[in-house]
């Protein structure tokens, strides 16, 4: 995380197209902590992601699975 400007830390976090409203007044520390959940968010969101991935195969037999997950996640 760069610590002198955390827009720049935000764009990085939403993609370079998102259009942020002016965030000057906004505190610095605020920006970081926002940027922390953020990030949060995204590193929950990919884990329960990959769970339900791995949940549901559950479905495919097993001799299957393998294939089926090689198939799925490379």
């Amino acid at each position: 995380m760069n610590k002198q400007n955390p827009v720049d830390d935000l764009r990085r976090e939403l993609g370079s197209a998102a259009r942020l409203p002016d965030l000057s007044s906004v505190p610095a520390t605020a920006l970081h902590d926002f940027v922390d959940c953020l990030r949060k968010a995204k590193r929950d969101q990919r884990q329960l992601l990959a769970n339900s991935a791995e949940h549901s195969l559950r479905l495919v037999p097993a001799l299957l699975r393998p294939v089926v997950r090689k198939v799925l996640f490379g």
